[in-house]
């Protein structure tokens, strides 16, 4: 693991789970605290087995719970005892859109199989 991935992933393992986001934010969104899990396993080769997949279920899940999206209004950031920056988000979403690929292939591959 290179230095740059390894700090990324130890910004992101600083989240104590506390939900000061959550709480401070006006659309009571998890989004800060949804990105700094799965930033932190993407970044590290113990997490690449299933990385695809745990951003799916945990964006998934997050939806599921009725959590709002970002608003970008960086209230999270401020509030996080741990100083998770928002920026993690992007990270999120990126590793969100490439799980999207990652499953459309998957399922066009199980399509030709059957």
């Amino acid at each position: 693991v290179g230095k740059e991935s390894a700090d990324r992933a130890m910004d992101a393992a600083a989240c104590i789970g506390c939900g000061a986001c959550v709480a401070s934010c006006k659309n009571a969104s998890a989004m800060l605290f949804v990105a700094a899990k799965v930033t932190h396993f993407a970044e590290l080769p113990q997490g690449q087995p299933e990385r695809y997949k745990r951003a799916q279920a945990m964006v998934a899940q997050m939806d599921a719970e009725g959590f709002g999206g970002c608003t970008n209004t960086y209230e999270c950031e401020a509030a996080c005892p741990a100083g998770i920056k928002i920026t993690t988000i992007a990270k999120l979403n990126r590793e969100y859109l490439k799980s999207s690929f990652v499953h459309a292939e998957e399922a066009k591959a199980s399509e030709g199989e059957g």
